[in-house]
């Protein structure tokens, strides 16, 4: 009779049973054993709670507005089913926006077709709302996968606050709504974790259940963004760790070895496999395309000015302290408590608690910030890059509180006292969420005294998803309706938001893309602006909403979005065209009719001081720019042009005074450097001027300006050596 062939579970039994003599394998035994573990009728009760907490994301999903950059997301998506259609020939999806093709398109696909199958358009809100409810999928898988491993590790109880815990975690929450590249990699790396503390509890047994989970992990991370092969390495990382541990590194070459090699080369080569299929850049050419991927990432480069700590500062310069202060303002009171309480309980829990998913946890929360610091890599938007790297910090609050919980349970008032204060602390986010439904992914915590602390010295709407109710607002209003007979000229900074959601308008509404501060270069009748790119001391000095506001979008008493109200050809947009002409006497005329009108348009006393400055009346350009820097003291061309008017008259020391403020504001300023070392030319300083000058062509090297002083510098050095 032929024997059968052992099944992969059988032989793992057979490998176990052979290392029962190693004094070492015995080692972690008592480790898992304080693993309370789920069964399965409540693992069955937590995906059903999950479900409904989904199913409530999803509905909540349908009151956020776009973000900005789903324009670009959007077209990724929407030509991607015809590159799986053409096998491979339509490759137009590479080009639908820069650097999008070294992204994964797992959520682009699940959304793409999702989108194509219902016939919804990507010019429509619907074809939005589809994403967002795939958002909301994609944060569910991740709360659920967090509640299985907390329940795996310390009980039911402790899962089901981990549920409450995450849902009420506002950032999570918000980008959950509606961020489609930061929440599915949250949720694959979530996945991943947890199966990574499932291979190590079964080793040296292979299951294939986890195996199988594992490679989805891996597909899910990959399949979003390369930086997802994190997780294989986590993954080689512990196993190899693991198995010195319960064997030495001395046996690493033994048949005792072979299940560890197995469990990592196994979920590793087929979820990768998975992640290429849904990724078409890298399917035209793995080996080629995987390295340049990484390339592109680790050399990422994306200036943009961003708002932190009351100050404009550049996300390439950004200071080292960025991550961490973000997170810490905008994390839960229950998560601040509970890092406090994991520091006091540090020995205690790892006394509870089986070691391995503390350390696990704490690895992957602390290694990607702790990389990403060292690196010096360029931050922006707050901390959703990082927003992967939450659920693992919260595995570590919830087991805390959790242990705050069961030490008290023999004192019945004090137990009652800890769920008091654990309640306590969800107060501000539950109240938040309730205030600011649509936007949850503004929350800050009373740590910087909440959105009014927040406020002038944080981005807070810098997705702008607050266009969808600027929009509903101007239909309230009449100014948008569906007898809409005359054409409607809107003017913003997030103008792809605009157009979808006028959309259902036509041609009835015509939208122009103008800079918050260049807002009077282009014509419209109204405007929709969020507070991004706007200077902190403007906000913070009470000028937003502006004179010309007819309505405002507020999270919680502080305006992110403002509507304004003016004229198609309106003094401030006559002055600005007058600036473009260089008519200046004209541009006079204009400006100063706009100020008596409207005399907190920075803007309008910006081109006065310098239509007085270009017909050399030195004198009457002072008190415009003065008044412009009293509204907004840290305007660039407001600085540069009262930098000027004192070089101008003489007065150098003023003068420098003032470049030297806009180069540490606005650290790109090649005008102020060049003024700066104009004026150290002036003063003999030829070494100085050369450093400025030299600062001036490092940010723009093809300014004539700053060669022609650097030159006449050096020949000045020449005449002296």
């Amino acid at each position: 009779m032929a024997k059968r062939k052992p099944s992969l579970r059988s032989k793992s039994v057979e490998s176990n049973g052979r290392s029962q003599g190693v004094t070492k394998a015995n080692k972690p035994s008592h480790y898992w054993a304080k693993d309370i573990r789920l069964s399965t009728v409540q693992q069955k009760r937590l995906l059903y709670i999950s479900l409904g907490i989904t199913l409530l994301m999803a509905l909540l999903s349908t009151r956020v507005g776009l973000n900005g950059d789903d324009d670009v997301q959007a077209r990724y998506s929407s030509s991607i089913p015809s590159f799986y259609s053409s096998m491979g020939r339509d490759t137009s999806c590479f080009s639908s926006g820069p650097e999008i093709k070294y992204y994964g398109a797992l959520f682009e696909i699940a959304t793409g077709f999702t989108n194509k199958v219902l016939g919804n358009d990507m010019d429509e809100p619907a074809y939005y709302q589809v994403r967002h409810v795939w958002n909301a999928i994609f944060g569910g898988v991740a709360m659920f996968f967090l509640a299985l491993f907390i329940g795996q590790v310390a009980g039911f109880e402790a899962a089901l606050i981990s549920l409450g815990l995450i849902f009420f975690s506002m950032r999570f929450l918000g980008h959950s709504l509606f961020n489609p590249k930061d929440i599915p990699f949250a949720a694959g790396y979530m996945v991943s974790i947890y199966f990574i503390y499932m291979i190590l509890r079964s080793m040296p047994k292979l299951e294939r259940s986890s195996l199988i989970g594992m490679s989805a992990g891996i597909a899910m991370s990959v399949g979003v963004r390369i930086g997802g092969v994190l997780v294989i390495g986590y993954l080689g990382l512990f196993l190899a760790l693991y198995f010195i541990w319960c064997h030495g590194i001395t046996t690493i070459f033994t048949k005792l070895a072979k299940p560890y090699y197995r469990a990592f080369f196994i979920p590793a080569l087929f979820g990768t496999a998975v992640a290429l299929l849904v990724w078409p850049f890298g399917l035209m050419n793995p080996l080629q395309n995987i390295p340049a991927a990484l390339d592109a990432f680790a050399n990422f480069q994306y200036a943009i000015k961003v708002l932190f700590n009351d100050q404009q500062v550049w996300s390439s310069e950004i200071p080292i302290q960025y991550l961490l202060t973000w997170i810490l303002i905008t994390v839960p009171v229950f998560t601040l408590v509970g890092i406090v309480l994991f520091l006091v309980f540090a020995k205690s829990l790892f006394t509870r608690y089986n070691f391995i998913p503390l350390i696990l946890s704490i690895f992957a929360f602390s290694f990607p910030i702790i990389y990403v610091l060292s690196s010096h890599s360029i931050l922006y938007d707050g901390w959703r890059h990082f927003m992967f790297t939450y659920p693992p910090l919260l595995v570590l609050v919830t087991l805390t509180w959790n242990h705050f919980l069961q030490i008290t349970r023999a004192k019945r008032n004090l137990h009652l006292a800890v769920w008091s204060v654990l309640a306590l602390t969800a107060v501000d986010s539950a109240i938040f969420l309730v205030r600011n439904s649509e936007f949850p992914y503004t929350y800050f915590n009373p740590l910087v005294g909440g959105i009014k602390g927040a406020y002038g010295s944080y981005e807070l709407d810098y997705w702008g998803t607050s266009v969808k109710q600027c929009v509903e607002a101007l239909e309230k209003q009449g100014v948008l309706h569906p007898g809409l007979k005359d054409t409607v000229t809107i003017g913003t900074n997030f103008s792809h938001a605009v157009q979808v959601y006028t959309h259902k308008y036509g041609d009835l509404v015509k939208v122009n893309y103008v800079r918050w501060r260049q807002r009077n270069d282009r014509p419209w009748e109204y405007g929709i602006f969020v507070n991004r790119f706007v200077d902190g001391s403007y906000l913070k000095k009470g000028y937003w909403p502006t004179s010309k506001t007819i309505e405002s979008v507020e999270v919680n008493g502080r305006p992110i979005a403002i509507i304004e109200k003016d004229g198609m050809d309106s003094p401030a947009y006559k002055s600005a065209q007058a600036i473009v002409r260089q008519d200046w006497s004209e541009a006079v005329i204009y400006s100063e009719q706009e100020v008596q009108e409207h005399p907190d348009d920075e803007m309008s006393w910006i081109n006065l001081g310098m239509a007085y400055l270009n017909l050399e009346e030195m004198e009457k350009a002072k008190v415009p720019l003065e008044k412009a820097l009293e509204i907004v003291p840290d305007n660039q061309n407001a600085l540069n042009f009262m930098g000027y008017f004192y070089f101008a008259i003489k007065n150098l020391e003023r003068a420098a005074e003032i470049f030297q403020k806009a180069v540490q504001l606005h650290q790109t300023d090649v005008t102020a450097y060049y003024y700066l070392a104009r004026i150290a030319y002036e003063r003999q300083n030829y070494t100085q001027a050369l450093e400025y000058a030299h600062s001036g062509i490092d940010y723009d090297t093809r300014n004539p300006l700053c060669y022609q002083i650097a030159a006449e510098s050096y020949y000045a050095l020449g005449d002296r050596v």
